[in-house]
């Protein structure tokens, strides 16, 4: 092993153990966050972990933050928390299949789709966990005159969205700071910073409003009988739960992975323009 390599693996160890002690993943979502860690960092080099450590520090932050006063909605409970590796999978899964695109073909979109996916990712996260926290109740993003429950997917909030532009704003310029600072990796000689930031960003957050749309729309939705409380996973209802909405098996993480993947594609394709 070489001496890069070996400093590579023992920053992973050191993140993973980080992640353990501040308990912010499962055994699950550790194990999974090492594997994607790997694939980026030996596939994509230091500034695409970089990257993606930037957006698991900002998504462990922002979920705890204040975390107790987003508990008393009827879906807020399933939002947030603790995360799992389908949760892992489900954000860092579309960034880890351009970096091995890239790997093989060395193109330059499919930097592009890299970023524009963990923008994407930021976006809704934080536009998520910042937004259970407005003071006014969200509208549904396929009919703003309607009102819906705070965490109740497709809901929207101004803070919310305020929020994911500029979490997508945020990653979309650091291949800007990890150049400036003279890390090695695939952005080191992009050839049109600015028209990465700009195709990045733009992309991250119409992933964001695609996560919105979908979740308004195909995402399954329960509804208790005993209660009348809404659920998005079945298993945490109470009693008979019945589908009111979406296909049964389309749950928010196939959103998560489902929004990121087309943001990537979205980045790629304002890029290439």
């Amino acid at each position: 092993m070489t001496i890069d390599a070996a400093v590579k693996v023992t920053v992973l160890v050191v993140l993973a153990a980080a992640m353990y002690f501040s308990k912010s993943l499962t055994l699950s979502g550790i194990i999974a966050s090492t594997l994607v860690g790997l694939v980026t960092i030996f596939l994509g080099g230091w500034d695409c972990f970089i990257i993606l450590l930037v957006f698991l520090i900002l998504g462990v932050i922002f979920t705890k933050y204040k975390h107790s006063e987003k508990s008393p909605g009827t879906l807020a409970q399933e939002k947030g928390g603790v995360r799992t590796w389908i949760n892992v999978f489900a954000n860092g899964g579309p960034a880890i299949i351009p970096l091995v695109l890239e790997y093989f073909y060395a193109m330059e979109v499919f930097k592009v789709f890299f970023l524009s996916a963990v923008c994407s990712a930021t976006s809704d996260t934080l536009s998520t966990e910042i937004g259970l926290l407005s003071k006014s109740k969200p509208r549904l993003i396929t009919d703003l005159r309607k009102r819906v429950d705070r965490g109740v997917s497709g809901g929207v909030t101004l803070l919310g969205t305020l929020a994911g532009l500029l979490a997508s704003l945020t990653i979309a310029i650091m291949p800007l700071v990890t150049v400036a600072t003279g890390l090695t990796g695939l952005f080191v000689n992009i050839k049109d910073v600015l028209r990465l930031i700009l195709a990045s960003a733009s992309a991250g957050f119409l992933g964001m409003i695609v996560d919105s749309l979908l979740g308004a729309t195909v995402q399954a939705l329960y509804v208790s009988k005993e209660t009348g409380l809404f659920y998005e996973d079945p298993r945490k209802c109470n009693g008979e739960c019945i589908l009111v909405r979406g296909f049964r098996h389309f749950g928010n993480n196939a959103v998560n992975f489902s929004s990121c993947l087309i943001a990537g594609v979205i980045g790629a394709l304002i890029y290439m323009l």
